[in-house]
């Protein structure tokens, strides 16, 4: 089972992979971990790795046989879109992804949530303008998963979240006993 879960900033990727992961027994993956490294000297507190060390550890992750992955949707990652059986789509309401980074930005500033950046004023403004971004489309996800509307899946909220991991879940152990 592979599956690459995708979305705005705060859609509920996270936390939807780790539901997954542990419903499903399959190690989850955040593809930020992948794009950036801690480094405290930096003023937003991470760093880029090189595209060669980012490729490689990208495709380690998507040459294994079973996977759930998370990101915004990246094109450097399209690969994983095209070899994933199931692309999760969150699209959770505006506000509910505003509220949720003003929320998550003032227990990182407090030191009650770890984050792999700089917590500051402008890590804030940045992500509620990537918010803005995915609304009007510059961010450009939802063009880059159009070819593969057959195996999408559009999730809005917590009780379709829900019925999403009681489905696969109830399919996976189907399978295990057929």
């Amino acid at each position: 089972m592979k599956i690459y879960i995708v979305g705005a900033v705060s859609s509920g990727k996270t936390t939807l992979a780790r539901k997954l992961s542990k419903k499903l027994n399959i190690q989850y993956q955040p593809l930020d971990e992948v794009v950036h490294i801690p480094d405290k000297s930096s003023p937003w507190g991470n760093r880029k790795r090189q595209p060669e060390e980012r490729d490689t550890m990208f495709y380690s992750i998507i040459q294994q046989s079973m996977w759930i992955i998370e990101d915004i949707g990246r094109p450097c990652f399209v690969e994983g879109l095209k070899v994933a059986d199931t692309i999760i789509l969150l699209e959770v309401p505006t506000r509910t992804r505003n509220y949720r980074i003003i929320k998550r930005w003032i227990k990182q500033l407090l030191g009650i949530e770890k984050c792999i950046y700089n917590p500051d004023i402008n890590m804030l403004k940045c992500m509620l303008q990537w918010s803005k971004d995915y609304d009007l489309g510059i961010d450009k996800l939802k063009e880059r998963i159009s070819p593969y509307q057959g195996k999408v899946i559009a999730i809005k909220n917590n009780r379709e979240i829900n019925n999403f991991i009681r489905k696969l879940t109830n399919e996976t152990r189907k399978k295990e006993t057929d």
